[in-house]
């Protein structure tokens, strides 16, 4: 392996060498990336850069990416988001459920499942690294951007589960990266929108946020991914107040040589306002570099060449050291022989079909959701064969791409219907807006008289995305929808597909459920327990409040 590294170190120029360190993923540029890529200048590739202008089909993706593989003179890198499997971003793959509801099964057999089975589909498709698993510690119920897509609030679980999806992934064949160091969980503002500020002692960071990497780096980890927070405790004395992403105190002297990393490390989407609104496209890029990552996240908003050449002339100028560009492509490249990444290319599209539809992939899905399944209250659970009134939220999202985290929101409203309806023959759906108007509580209002219905089922889709104001709650006028319905019918089910923090805010009715998010199966697995099919196992994997704390579930 060595002798193959030392080889392409001497044969890469130095167009080529700074290409293996940035991520392309200017969707509006695909044709640029072409000719970039004909000219030595392409190096690694982000699934967006194909998805969110061009195709999410099979036959499509698996052409493109050979297209950019065999046209290429050195190894591509190809990089995809897979928090919750493929079928987010792709029209195929398995659909997993969100990393809390994992945390609930407390399961590290499940956790290594998952992590096996998105790196199969993935490097099937011909990905090498993969943007999984978040290991932020949510300390922060408030956080708008982590949430669900967190493990737990407690470092041991996150640890115990993210060194199996770690271990799967990597044992798969593809990179995973732990993120977002040195944190994410703790903050009350999305990156994506502005900066945000973790005003914590070392002391405290080093037992939280920071012990998942303190425990996953001797454990093998090989890849992480960063943030744009301010960490002010972790700057060296009269470091200027940069972001992590940007500090080399934090990116080199803490990871590298206090904490002994030596595997990739990946910048987080440098299109984040938290960095590109202060700092712009060229600097962001080259003070991410200067901080120590090996691979930078390029501004999928821009010309892919303006980061390219931002770098190159960094590096013709001396801003940046040719030594330190040679350690990061070398680590590139060792990393890619280990994984068997040089001349990854994807498989026929009907062998990936095998792969990616796969009953056995399926079968771990479901797993995790039906061990997931939280039942916080069950005073007249489980529900039966009688007339019910199913009340359903819809958000404006639904159909629409979560901008920098790589997927589209798919409305599950209908599937939900569906699915019950094997349980239920009388059946009726009321369809309210996630900002319920006052044509959607007139039409509650009018279901609700006259007690026809002997149940009354609310499900509400509480969804965690990027540039979204109110994400990973519900807003007060949807709290008093609620309050309408168990007024009204007080032994109403509540169906939480998302975040267990929106009961914080409000007393649920006499019945609820929390799947933690919206996956097929979570659905699936809340109608067993709702209509006494399956018995619930979940428990908390987070500290709702004094009522729910950590480990609640009946």
């Amino acid at each position: 392996m060595e002798h193959i590294v030392e080889q392409w170190m001497e044969r890469l120029t130095l167009e080529q060498k700074i290409a293996q360190m940035i991520v392309v993923r200017g969707h509006d540029y695909l044709d640029q990336a072409r000719r970039m890529n004909a000219e030595d200048q392409i190096g690694g590739i982000g699934a967006v850069l194909l998805t969110t202008k061009g195709s999410r089909k099979l036959e499509d993706v698996t052409k493109w990416i050979r297209e950019f593989q065999t046209g290429a003179s050195a190894p591509v890198l190809f990089y995809l988001d897979a928090e919750n499997g493929l079928a987010d971003t792709f029209e195929f793959g398995t659909p997993f459920p969100t990393l809390m509801a994992l945390g609930a099964t407390r399961s590290r057999e499940l956790a290594y499942r998952m992590g096996r089975t998105i790196a199969a589909e993935a490097r099937a498709l011909g990905f090498g690294v993969v943007s999984n698993p978040t290991v932020d510690v949510n300390s922060n119920p408030d956080n708008p951007i982590i949430n669900t897509r967190a493990i737990s609030d407690r470092p041991e679980l996150i640890v115990d589960l993210a060194a199996e999806i770690v271990r799967g992934m990597q044992e798969g064949g593809v990179v995973p990266t732990a993120k977002h160091f040195p944190g994410h969980g703790d903050t009350q503002e999305d990156s994506h929108v502005s900066m945000p500020a973790v005003e914590r002692s070392k002391d405290y960071l080093m037992e939280v946020d920071l012990k998942p990497y303190r425990e996953l780096i001797p454990r093998g980890l090989m890849g992480i991914m960063t943030a744009h927070i301010l960490y002010p405790a972790l700057l060296a004395p009269g470091e200027e107040r940069v972001p992590a992403t940007l500090s080399r105190t934090i990116m080199t002297d803490l990871l590298r040589d206090e904490f002994g990393f030596e595997g990739l490390l990946i910048s987080d989407s440098l299109t984040m306002k938290g960095i590109k609104t202060q700092y712009g496209i060229e600097q962001a890029a080259v003070l991410a570099i200067k901080a120590g990552h090996d691979i930078i996240l390029q501004d999928y908003e821009s010309d892919p060449a303006i980061t390219f050449q931002a770098v190159f002339n960094a590096v013709r100028t001396g801003v940046l050291e040719m030594e330190q560009i040679d350690a990061s492509v070398r680590r590139i490249l060792e990393i890619k022989a280990r994984y068997n990444l040089l001349d990854l290319v994807p498989l026929e599209p009907e062998e990936v079909l095998k792969v990616v539809q796969s009953p056995e992939h399926r079968a771990v899905a479901a797993a995790i959701s039906d061990r997931s399944v939280t039942v916080l209250e069950a005073a007249t659970l489980p529900f039966a064969d009688r007339k019910t009134l199913l009340i359903a939220t819809v958000g404006q999202e639904e159909g629409m791409e979560a901008e920098d985290l790589g997927y589209v929101v798919k409305g599950k409203t209908g599937y939900l219907q569906e699915q019950m309806q094997p349980y239920v023959r009388d059946l009726d759906r009321v369809i309210v807006h996630e900002h319920p108007t006052d044509e959607d509580f007139a039409k509650v209002r009018e279901a609700l008289e006259g007690n026809r219905y002997e149940q009354v089922i609310y499900a509400t889709f509480v969804r965690v995305l990027s540039y979204k104001a109110g994400s990973g709650t519900v807003p007060q006028v949807q709290l008093d929808l609620m309050n309408l319905i168990r007024e009204r019918h007080p032994e109403t089910a509540l169906l939480i597909f998302g975040s267990p923090y929106i009961l914080r805010k409000m007393d649920p009715p006499s019945n609820c459920i929390c799947t933690y998010g919206d996956c097929v199966y979570s659905i699936d697995a809340a109608l067993k327990v709702l209509f006494g099919t399956m018995q619930a196992s979940g428990k908390l994997p987070v500290n709702v409040n004094e009522k729910y704390p950590y480990g609640y579930g009946l």
